[in-house]
């Protein structure tokens, strides 16, 4: 008697590489809104280009530290998606959303408070200080958005849509080269204009990914945002699973620095 040894699958290869390769393309696209304001203020001089590099580094370890907390929202989510708990999958979004907005509004105000300390501390007495601050200030006023936009593309990640994530980040970075250009080239704000356009871009994202998440025939459907209350029992699940990758991404990002 012969024996199959075929396997059947969850998953196809084609449907794994139909997740894995918008999930990369998002995430490099998330990363690379720094590298677009330093190519664009490049005709404004090289003080500003070395502020925008410089900024951007500690931007990178932000971004990084809060895609790794939302992971352990994907995870729970999954779990209860894999349960047909939908209930439970969407409390657990909500969740998500709450826990990511308040650390993220807590680290913007820490940096906004000591951004100069800060620079210096980690850079030391540059002549393109001036230009990180403001470069900084306009920067970290995004990072509650960043973290509301990852929180979102966790929760489509757990439903297996990497696509609607990775059209938000392609138009995202659109906007910001758009913006750029108006700001930088059009009114000849420099640096601020780069930082301006960064910001802008990112509070649209966060925007269009909290809204579509409002669509109730989807399997976790987000909404009443601010009748959301915290679940420590939740947010310890949540933490215990994103923490542990965040702090590993944020040191590797500070040896860097």
């Amino acid at each position: 008697m012969e024996k199959n040894n075929s396997e059947k699958h969850l998953f196809s290869n084609h449907d794994l590489w139909m997740l894995l390769v918008p999930l990369v393309v998002e995430q490099l696209l998330n990363s690379l809104m720094g590298t677009a304001d330093s190519i664009m203020v490049s005709n404004v001089g090289s003080a500003a280009i070395s502020a925008v590099s410089l900024v951007d580094s500690i931007n990178i370890l932000v971004i990084q530290a809060f895609y790794a907390l939302a992971a352990g929202g994907t995870i729970v989510c999954s779990q209860y998606i894999g349960q047909r708990d939908k209930k439970n999958a969407e409390e657990s979004a909500r969740q998500l959303v709450f826990v990511v907005a308040s650390i993220s509004t807590a680290v913007m105000a820490v940096c906004l408070l000591t951004r100069g300390p800060l620079l210096r501390l980690i850079f030391g007495s540059v002549d393109v200080m001036d230009a990180a601050r403001i470069y900084f200030f306009y920067t970290a006023l995004s990072f509650p958005f960043i973290a509301l936009y990852d929180a979102g593309s966790s929760i489509y990640r757990a439903q297996g849509n990497t696509r609607l994530p990775m059209t938000i980040a392609v138009v995202s970075n659109g906007l910001n080269i758009a913006g750029n250009a108006v700001l930088i080239w059009g009114f000849h704000l420099g640096v601020a204009g780069a930082a301006i356009a960064t910001l802008g871009s990112r509070v649209i994202s966060a925007v269009v990914v909290l809204a579509f998440l409002r669509n109730p025939k989807q399997e976790i459907a987000v909404y009443g945002y601010g009748r959301i209350r915290p679940d420590g029992q939740r947010i310890r699940r949540i933490l215990s699973l994103g923490i542990p990758n965040g702090i590993e991404n944020a040191m590797f990002q500070f040896g860097k620095l």
